[in-house]
């Protein structure tokens, strides 16, 4: 460009200075859909489908999927526990600085469990740590003639199961030396650890890998993975597991759903580490 093609008494742009790149209209448009989508939830609406938003806002049904897709991946909207609306996520309190206070486990946890279920078909529990021991507090019934049950009010140790060890795994080194130091290692199977060097290994496994698998430890019929619900400081709230029949839920057929269990569950802490989990004082 020449400086005759400048407006008057507009500088010619030195070598080093970078003249700014024109705004993508396709992807003003995309940002600003996505915005409006997010405001459509400011009325209060507990929750909202892809049609409704669509009629709201003036939009095609192709035009709301894309831009909840956006949403859902980022964290600012989930499903609801029905699977098929949506509602805000818990990531919108990020704008506030996340003072509020921390929703019911259960209820931040569901949307995510159904998302759990309906990948495997198979049964999906949340827990909660109390003191020395995980109690299971909610679940989804899996499909099939055989399925696991959900026992809810089960209360085990928590070197015992998966969805007990993944907790005793994400306490730090402290609060696990407390619990190996004031008990007797219960052995429900024989495959539960039983001596406090064996426990110490699965806990260095579980934070490697953030998981921790069955080990046919309390109930030797099943199988399965289990999560950590984890605060904004690591601290964990409980573990959520997807368990089921071992005749059906072997070992190999898991590892083909990990990889879409771990990014569900990566996207429940997302939300989780949005507030602080009890801590000793509050039996956590």
């Amino acid at each position: 460009m020449s400086s005759a093609e400048l407006a008057p008494g507009a500088a010619a742009p030195g070598a080093g200075d970078e003249v700014p790149a024109r705004p993508d209209p396709a992807g003003n448009k995309a940002t600003a859909r996505v915005l409006a989508v997010v405001a459509a939830f400011a009325d209060g609406s507990p929750s909202l489908g892809v049609s409704e938003l669509a009629r709201r806002l003036g939009m095609t049904k192709s035009m709301v999927h894309r831009a909840l897709a956006t949403l859902l991946d980022e964290g600012y909207v989930v499903r609801d526990a029905s699977g098929s609306r949506y509602q805000l996520g818990y990531r919108v309190l990020e704008f506030a600085g996340a003072t509020g206070s921390a929703p019911e486990l259960p209820e931040l946890c569901a949307p995510y469990m159904r998302e759990m279920y309906e990948i495997t078909g198979e049964t999906v529990t949340l827990a909660v740590r109390r003191g020395p021991v995980a109690v299971t507090v909610h679940g989804i019934e899996g499909r099939g003639p055989i399925a696991r049950r959900v026992p809810i009010g089960r209360v085990v140790p928590l070197h015992v199961s998966a969805a007990a060890r993944v907790i005793l795994g994400h306490l730090d080194d402290a609060e696990v030396e407390e619990y190996l130091r004031d008990r007797v290692l219960e052995k429900v199977t024989p495959t539960t650890l039983g001596a406090a060097d064996e426990v110490w290994e699965d806990v260095r496994t579980t934070r490697q890998q953030g998981y921790a698998f069955g080990l046919y430890d309390h109930a030797p019929s099943a199988f399965g993975v289990a999560f950590p619900v984890l605060d904004r400081v690591g601290r964990p709230y409980g573990s959520v597991t997807v368990s089921g029949p071992r005749d059906r839920l072997t070992p190999e057929r898991l590892a083909g759903y990990l990889p879409a269990l771990i990014a569900v569950a990566d996207r429940l802490n997302r939300h989780s580490r949005l507030f602080r989990a009890p801590g000793k004082e509050n039996g956590g």
